[in-house]
């Protein structure tokens, strides 16, 4: 071989060599897309900030060059597993950590997992970039992610995507959705035991942090990761928002001191039915409570007081002559209620950790929660089985 082709050989090898040795690297298709051609490495430092908006730490960006590829040449030394999001921007965006999460379909940020001295190359679109997204290397916990992030774009389209503009004639059915979305997005990452990945789950199922409506899945996900990872801040993190959520199915109702709407303060667990008692928690004023109390809660009275099933309706009300008004054109006179007329200030409130009604729990003559926020024929088939069992 003549010298002079031998040292051309050596030195496009090595070029080759160096740019293999870049540990992020990829390619993103600018095609028709009015996103600006700048990628961006963001830290989210702790769960809160991990898929949140203007909460990750900018920590490096590279230039997507003309043929849609980018290079980061330096990550952070790290003595254990992280993770790491990408995003793109528009070019009008003041702030290159801002996440889009309304519509999964056009998310434009991609989270992944990174190991110091491992290789990784992220492959997407502009305009789609986590749900095109393609991870490369061999982090196996990345391919999980790809596959959460498959699921959750499937039961987006299959389960919240054709609901309707949020009103008050829908927010049963809405919540009931949305539930069904949560947990079946939990489910789908029940035998991983990373807590990254628990976290990304934990942050798709509410973008916006608010779990009071699914505790339980906070719970869960909080009792695994004691055991997986029990000294990881995030797992820390997580748990201490469970400790704050409102209570779940096992534990106990407290026995509060309820003002009830004949003047008298009793302890609830001395007015429980024999077997079972439903504690509604509504208001005059809530369009779907006043439709509870009359297609559920009537139904479900006339068939189920005189086999031990009691209902105790507590309102979020301040003016007494509606909340008795509301009670009676309901048909609602039929149980016992309470409040302290005190409108959003509740005592009771407070101590379940709630703000979000309609509301209820379902507790047997222990005081045992055994359900919680049913509505509708599911409440129905709840209560029909408890007696069956």
């Amino acid at each position: 071989m003549p010298l002079k082709f031998l040292v051309v050989t050596v030195f496009l090898t090595s070029i080759s060599l160096g740019c293999s040795q870049y540990p992020v690297s990829g390619y993103i298709d600018m095609a028709d897309s009015d996103k600006y051609p700048m990628i961006y490495m963001i830290d989210p430092l702790i769960f809160s900030a991990l898929a949140s908006s203007f909460e990750g730490k900018v920590i490096d960006s590279a230039r997507i060059d003309q043929n849609g590829k980018f290079i980061f040449k330096k990550m952070p030394i790290v003595d254990k597993s992280k993770m790491y999001l990408l995003t793109i921007q528009k070019p009008d965006e003041k702030y290159p950590n801002r996440l889009e999460n309304d519509q999964p379909e056009w998310s434009n940020y991609i989270p992944f997992i990174y190991r110091t001295s491992e290789h990784i190359n992220i492959k997407s679109s502009a305009d789609k970039l986590l749900k095109d997204a393609v991870i490369i290397g061999d982090i196996k916990e990345n391919d999980i992610i790809l596959q959460l992030i498959k699921t959750r774009f499937e039961l987006y389209i299959n389960i919240l995507s054709q609901q309707k503009e949020l009103n008050e004639t829908n927010l049963i059915d809405h919540e009931k959705a949305l539930n069904n979305y949560q947990h079946k997005l939990m489910e789908s990452v029940k035998d991983i035991s990373d807590v990254y990945i628990n976290a990304l789950a934990l942050r798709w199922i509410s973008s916006s942090g608010d779990y009071e409506r699914v505790p339980e899945l906070v719970s869960q996900a909080c009792m695994k990761l004691k055991q997986s990872s029990p000294g990881d801040p995030w797992t820390a993190q997580i748990c201490k928002i469970s400790a704050s959520l409102p209570l779940i199915p096992g534990n106990h109702f407290p026995d509060f001191p309820m003002p009830m709407i004949k003047g008298d303060t009793v302890k609830l667990y001395t007015i429980l039915g024999e077997k079972l008692t439903l504690i509604d928690l509504w208001a005059s004023w809530c369009a779907p409570c006043r439709h509870e109390n009359k297609h559920t809660l009537v139904p479900l009275w006339d068939e189920f007081h005189q086999k031990g099933f009691q209902i105790i309706g507590y309102a979020l009300d301040s003016s007494e002559k509606g909340w008795r008004n509301a009670i009676e054109k309901d048909g609602a006179d039929r149980w016992l209620h309470a409040s302290h007329l005190q409108g959003d200030v509740s005592p009771l409130f407070e101590q379940l950790r709630i703000t979000t009604i309609p509301a209820n729990y379902l507790i047997n003559e222990d005081g045992i929660i055994v359900a919680k926020n049913l509505h509708g024929e599911e409440m129905y088939q709840r209560v029909r089985e408890y007696f069956k069992e």
